[in-house]
Order: structure tokens, then C-alpha cells, then sequence
């Protein structure tokens, strides 16, 4: 889903999901995939890789998997599990899967 507005999610989605503004994942809301956002917001479940300026988790919100921020904001009772990458200044959202592939690229085989 490409979209250029912000975007409100109280269901459940699966996939990919890029906005040039905020996300916001609503406390009956479950998404798992990936998200490439200015901001995304968290009062529900999210379960994947997220790569966005701005990360809010909000009481009763969770994080589980890999994200990419300038900024974090945990909430008290808010929960994250997994890796967090600082995103550096100057690069936009988008970079999660560059370095995804990357690191599986690493990764070396023995033959034997």
C-alpha cells in the first residue's frame, strides 16, 4: 500500500505499507510486514521491520521486530522486543531492505 496521507489502522493488515506522513496503528489494531513512514504510532501490535523518522509506542503498544529511527519514544507500558538501528541524519525512510539484504549477503556457507 502506497498512500500520501496519513493513515489510521484499527483491523488487521498484512504487507507492505509506505506513507509520506504518519501511521498510526490503533489499540484494536494488529499489522505485520513492513512500514516505511514519516512517523509511525503504535497503541496497537506491530509485528515486522519499520524504517521512520519518528517511532511512538504507546501504553499497551508493542513493537516486535527490526526498526530504523532517529527517534524512539516508549511509552510506560509500552513494550518493544527485537533490534533497533539508529537511522542517520540526512537518509530518508526506505533503507530497512538495503540493509536487510545486506546483512543476509554476509552470511557465508561452508561448502563441505
Amino acid at each position: 500500500m502506497v498512500i500520501d496521507c496519513n493513515l489510521h489502522i484499527d483491523g488487521e493488515f498484512e504487507g507492505v505499507i509506505r506513507s509520506k506522513n504518519s501511521v498510526t496503528i490503533g489499540k484494536s489494531g494488529g499489522v505485520g510486514g513492513e512500514i516505511y513512514a514519516e512517523k509511525l504510532v503504535v497503541s496497537g501490535k506491530f509485528t515486522g521491520s519499520c524504517d521512520c523518522d519518528v517511532i511512538e509506542i504507546m501504553p499497551q503498544g508493542r513493537i516486535d521486530g527490526q526498526i530504523i529511527t532517529k527517534e524512539l519514544v516508549i511509552e510506560r507500558k509500552g513494550y518493544f522486543v527485537g533490534e533497533s538501528k539508529i537511522k542517520e541524519d540526512g537518509s530518508k525512510f526506505g533503507t530497512l531492505s538495503k540493509i536487510e539484504k545486506a546483512e543476509k549477503a554476509d552470511k557465508v556457507i561452508d561448502p563441505k
